[in-house]
């Protein structure tokens, strides 16, 4: 068993952590970031070719901005005005249901259908196609009552100014019929091709269309096409490319954004979007004046005509009877009596609007459409309170159910139907209570008038007729008056109405989204660093070879004793045959620490082994071997790897008898041993490939062997299987005084050479020294450098 030296005693030169891991050399990766600066290069290029191509052939997005003030009113207004700007809902509104109205998919299909927006028109290139948005040098007509091909491309050919050719090709279609705002019958594969004139009528199942022609007259193929387009597909694109935005919680300035390839079209339809947002808002509000206009209306027939018949009667009494007027005491009765059908009258009139707010709100379609009911003076704020509140369920329903069919499993739209009907429901049982409370307050004063008449009994009969004509003419007519009165402010109400909202800012353009020349060249940029960056880490990443001393220190204490350049020479023996050469120079630096390692044995055995084959054993033991031979000493090199002779082979000695030999005892030491260049170099060759190398390395012989060789060598070099293979190298540290581990520069793998040394730490194995052996020297890179030059004039170089 080897014995350490006293530098070795004191401190394990393993590692315990033995384990590669991932860690990343930043020297090596500089290294090999200047060495690949051309994939760099390679990468921005491309990055940047890539960029230009899609500036040059990419569809532009451009973004349209509009500014809008959406006004807030507040909830503080006299819920018992109810006349007051007819402003039942408008009493609840908040900013956020503004939103939802204004960004909801009915406002968008209102917008749509009052744009030119169901032809599209676009000039083809030889790589995209533009769409084109006034200009257009032909024009489209369409039959609005026959149906129309949608999301077809339909192309036009001009042959001459006044002939052209249509060419469409469509697996499938679908096909609307505008006039009726619904879709058509399907069609199946289209493959039409026709000649027509310009001015005359196109006619199809599927498609009825007359085309002008503006400024075509330039023969032109398939130069020009055009195609229909849905409404309601157009609402949901629409819906799709547009946001908004607040500079802040508490501000109701609002703005609109929509981006789209065309400009032109984004403009105009915020533009109309607008339009239809604030003529939507005036006329909700007008459609509750317009409702208690109809209702007043209605109640000035009836009563006209009951003022009529009973002025009539009146006359007709008094140029029968000849009487003008009544006692006094007459007069207080028919006062207190006239009083009393003034309070039925207004009651009854009450009553009446509460039948019509019962028929208004029983109905079952009454959620599918804005809630607008007339409005009455009634002293009764809880009827108030629940019409606001269900007309503010209401237009929150309508503002988040864009389309009935999508929304329908909406679980907050369900919560909210469950509320609005629950409302409506309180609702009509408020109102059954008053009606109700009134049917028994009229039963009270028909009571007290019954009482007066009886009273008035005793007054002469025509005078109590009389009375009687007159206290319902003059009912009939302050309730003709107090209607008209009412419907005058109505009327003035309707036509003072104004919109809560307005435009700031009208639509304008607010530059292009996309693609965008710098972020994309700067983006282009970082991805032509980056890819080739990556690339090199996960390069350093995945490579399991050991490259430097680096790694080798990762993984273990052991010292690194030096380094054999890669031989670029001819020949195996570069110490005997280049004797002034560099990779000379390195194997006398390595016999220097080798020389510290051994101390001062007499006849020190060196051991030279590795993790794997392949890396250079017999070449640096032969190199080691004859260094050693140089300096003076006689120097005995043997072929220990029995297995795979490796010696053999580079001495051309197949045919010699060997240590094998010795071995089994078919050998005598004298006449194995052979001579070598240069001088005091011998080496004993492996011999014969044995059956059991192990159990010849472990036998007496072998110990025997290495007394003999000790007494007539000053150093011996062993060439020694690789010990992550075979046992065989283990067998032989017994007799080692010093061990050169070798690796060779990306060739040794690291976790075969981390399991290696960590077999060695469990064996016990010590005073071992790291070689690493094959190093390439790359010039004009950060790396190894190599050259030795003495100020004495004398030098080495390379021959």
């Amino acid at each position: 068993m080897i014995q350490p030296t006293q530098n070795q005693t004191t401190k394990n030169p393993l590692k315990s952590d033995t384990g590669t891991g991932f860690v990343i050399d930043y020297k090596k990766l500089l290294a090999d970031t200047l060495r690949f600066w051309w994939l760099f290069v390679i990468t921005i290029s491309l990055s940047l070719f890539t960029v230009y191509m899609i500036h040059r052939y990419a569809q532009p997005v451009y973004r349209a901005s509009l500014t809008l003030l959406v006004e807030e009113r507040g909830s503080d207004k006299p819920q018992s005005n109810m006349m007051e700007g007819f402003g039942l809902s408008t009493a609840m509104r908040s900013i956020e249901n503004q939103i939802a109205i204004l960004t909801s998919w009915e406002l968008m299909r209102m917008a749509v259908s009052e744009l030119d927006f169901n032809l599209s028109y676009f000039k083809t290139g030889r790589v995209k196609s533009s769409e084109l948005y006034g200009g257009v040098p032909f024009t489209v007509h369409y039959d609005s009552t026959a149906p129309q091909l949608i999301n077809a491309h339909i192309f036009l050919s001009v042959i001459d100014e006044h002939r052209y050719r249509l060419n469409i090709e469509a697996e499938s279609g679908g096909t609307y019929i505008y006039g009726l705002q619904r879709g058509g019958p399907s069609t199946g594969p289209i493959a039409f091709s026709e000649e027509f004139r310009f001015g005359e009528w196109v006619e199809t199942p599927w498609l009825k269309i007359r085309i002008e022609n503006d400024d075509l007259s330039n023969p032109e193929e398939r130069a020009f096409y055009f195609q229909f387009n849905s409404p309601d597909a157009l609402a949901s694109t629409y819906k799709s490319r547009f946001s908004h935005g607040r500079s802040n919680d508490n501000s109701s300035i609002v703005r609109l954004f929509l981006t789209g390839h065309n400009n032109a079209k984004n403009i105009t339809f915020l533009n109309k979007l607008a339009e239809v947002f604030i003529r939507n808002n005036l006329e909700r509000k007008n459609q509750i004046a317009t409702n208690t206009i109809q209702f007043i209306e209605e109640q000035l027939i009836i009563i006209s005509d009951s003022l009529l018949v009973k002025g009539s009667e009146l006359s007709e009494f008094r140029t029968e009877h000849q009487i003008q007027s009544v006692s006094a005491q007459a007069g207080i009765y028919f006062s207190r009596l006239e009083n009393l059908a003034e309070q039925t009258s207004q009651m009854m009139l009450t009553k009446k609007y509460y039948e019509y707010l019962t028929r208004y709100f029983i109905s079952d379609s009454l959620f599918q459409s804005t809630i607008a009911p007339a409005s009455y003076p009634v002293d009764n704020g809880i009827i108030t309170e629940h019409i606001n509140t269900l007309m503010e369920l209401n237009m929150e329903r309508q503002a988040i159910s864009a389309n009935a069919s999508q929304n329908i499993s909406n679980p907050y739209l369900i919560d909210l139907n469950s509320n609005m009907e629950v409302a409506r429901q309180t609702l009509l049982k408020a109102l059954e209570n008053q009606m109700a409370l009134m049917d028994q307050e009229l039963r009270r004063i028909e009571q007290e008038r019954r009482e007066t008449t009886a009273e008035l009994y005793q007054f002469p009969e025509k005078e109590r007729q009389l009375f009687g004509i007159e206290r319902q003419f003059d009912l009939n007519n302050e309730v003709y008056t107090f209607l008209l009165r009412k419907r005058s402010e109505a009327q003035i109400q309707k036509a003072s109405n104004t919109p809560d909202h307005s435009i700031l800012e009208m639509a304008r353009s607010a530059g292009q989204v996309s693609p965008t020349v710098n972020s994309n060249r700067q983006k282009a940029l970082m991805i032509g660093l980056v890819i080739p960056f990556i690339f090199l880490l996960i390069r350093q990443l995945l490579n399991n070879k050991i490259s430097n001393t680096e790694d080798i220190e990762r993984i273990t204490r052991l010292p690194v004793i030096g380094h054999i350049i890669h031989n670029i020479k001819e020949g195996e023996n570069v110490v005997d045959l280049f004797p002034k050469s560099i990779i000379t120079e390195t194997f006398r630096r390595i016999r220097s620490r080798l020389e510290y390692m051994t101390g001062d044995k007499a006849c020190p055995i060196i051991a030279i082994s590795s993790s794997m084959p392949g890396e250079g054993k017999t070449f640096c033991a032969l190199n080691l071997a004859s260094v050693f031979a140089i300096s003076g000493k006689k120097t005995l090199l043997v072929g220990f790897d029995m297995r795979k002779p490796g010696l053999n082979r580079v001495l051309n000695l197949h045919n010699q008898d060997g240590l094998s030999n010795y071995l089994i005892g078919k050998a005598k030491l004298k006449d194995i041993i052979q001579e070598a260049s240069p001088g005091n170099l011998y080496v004993l060759p492996s011999g014969a490939i044995p059956p059991n190398p192990s159990e010849l390395i472990g036998s007496p012989a072998a110990e025997k062997l290495f007394k003999e060789l000790r007494a007539n060598f000053d150093i011996i070099l062993l060439d020694t299987p690789p010990m992550g293979v075979v046992a065989d190298g283990y067998l032989l540290a017994r007799y080692a005084d010093s061990i050169i581990f070798l690796t060779r520069q990306g060739f040794t793998i690291k976790d075969v050479f981390a399991h290696t040394i960590k077999q060695m730490q469990d064996e016990g194995i010590t005073n071992v020294g790291i070689l690493i052996n094959d190093i390439q020297v790359k010039k004009g890179l950060v790396g190894y450098n190599y050259g030795y030059g003495y100020g004495y004039g004398y030098g080495y170089y390379e021959e």
